[in-house]
């Protein structure tokens, strides 16, 4: 079977599901440990304004057909200056580790869905000869279309 990164148990969709789940049970488990002092703090900056950045940051890296190494360097800024609003806005720690990390991997796992949402509508359409759409976030090769044969 060849490499289709369009499937729906692809890693780059299963993955960040999978994180998105853990870190709401994590959450349920010990709130004041991974998201500080105040729900509300939480919900207003990290979820409502850093997720929604990280989702259009998702796509617009996807528009621009780059990497998945460029998000990640764009999540890690991002979820640094959603760190500093916590800091500037609501006195909560500049610099918590674990806060940090949970700030980190929940913003990635947001922008990765919003990049395999424009991935997905990119393939179906630019391709369509090739690919079509096949759920939410995923594609499929079509039944007669083939990848062109690379000489080398």
């Amino acid at each position: 079977m060849t490499h289709d990164p369009g499937r729906p148990s692809s890693p780059l969709l299963i993955g960040p599901l999978v994180l998105l789940v853990v870190l709401a049970l994590a959450v349920a488990v010990a709130p004041a440990v991974l998201m500080g002092p105040s729900l509300g703090d939480f919900l207003l900056v990290s979820l409502i304004l850093g997720g929604g950045a990280a989702w259009l940051t998702g796509k617009a890296v996807a528009r621009g057909w780059g990497s998945l190494l460029h998000l990640l360097v764009y999540c890690i800024l991002l979820a640094a200056a959603v760190r500093f609003a916590h800091f500037a806005l609501f006195e909560d720690a500049l610099f918590e580790p674990l806060t940090s990390l949970v700030e980190v991997l929940f913003l990635i796992a947001i922008a990765t869905l919003g990049f395999r949402a424009v991935r997905k509508q990119q393939m179906s359409v630019q391709y369509g000869w090739m690919f079509a759409p096949s759920g939410f976030l995923s594609w499929r090769r079509q039944a007669g279309g083939s990848a062109p044969e690379v000489a080398g």
